[in-house]
């Protein structure tokens, strides 16, 4: 009763468009031409994200953890946050995936979510999705407890040695196409965690990815954008 009270005092609580522009989200950062490529801000870079090619400097955004640490290092103010959040990237194997099965979840998508071993920071903005204010879904787009009830996964956090076989069981009990998200700089190539000891640094090399989503973590506008971006919708 007190669900029905609270939508007749406050009305709809749901963000008509997700994907909107937020100047208070961080987003894919703007090298200025005032760049002198001195390479402060590849000392301060904490998961080497950030490297020099031909004397220009290039961040790559999937291994960035947005720490801001660049920014403030750089005398020139040569750096920026753009605040886009819209950074998902199709992988080749999403590519293919398209090309194959389009039509079958042009309508829909069911997902399993699976941990493996991440802080629960992109966790939480993953639940923050199903929310009333994002409610992913209208989209079509929804979370499944079982992987047999799904059409892909959503991974998180970096692959640990001792996840890395309850996550291949789970890929393997998703019927057939399935997808492959990564969720976050931890996903990608171990974010803070990479190389460290107990944890596999790429998801890559051990399942094909359809999608990454950059981000430490990836907001919910973010994961909602790369989602419909998978499936054509934006």
């Amino acid at each position: 009763m007190g669900i029905i009270y609270d939508r007749v005092m406050y009305g709809s609580e749901t963000v008509k468009d997700p994907l909107y522009f937020n100047e208070n989200s961080y987003g894919k950062l703007h090298i200025k031409e005032s760049c002198t490529g001195c390479g402060n801000c590849i000392e301060e870079c904490l998961v080497n994200a950030i490297s020099k090619e031909k004397g220009n400097i290039t961040i790559d955004s999937k291994k960035c953890i947005y720490c801001g640490n660049c920014i403030d290092a750089c005398e020139l103010g040569a750096l920026e946050n753009s605040h886009n959040y819209k950074m998902a990237d199709i992988e080749e194997a999403g590519d293919k995936l398209k090309e194959k099965i389009y039509k079958k979840f042009k309508r829909s998508l069911v997902l399993r979510s699976v941990d493996s071993g991440s802080c629960n920071a992109c966790m939480l903005e993953l639940s923050a999705m199903s929310n009333n204010y994002y409610s992913l879904s209208r989209f079509g787009i929804d979370f499944a407890a079982s992987p047999r009830h799904s059409d892909g996964i959503v991974v998180t956090g970096p692959v640990t040695i001792n996840m890395k076989e309850a996550l291949i069981k789970t890929y393997n009990a998703v019927p057939d196409p399935k997808i492959v998200i990564a969720a976050g700089a931890c996903a990608h190539d171990g974010g803070v965690f990479k190389e460290s000891y107990g944890t596999i640094n790429l998801l890559s090399e051990i399942l094909p990815v359809d999608l990454t989503i950059p981000g430490c973590p990836p907001s919910p506008q973010a994961m909602i954008y790369g989602m419909l971006k998978l499936l054509d919708r934006v």
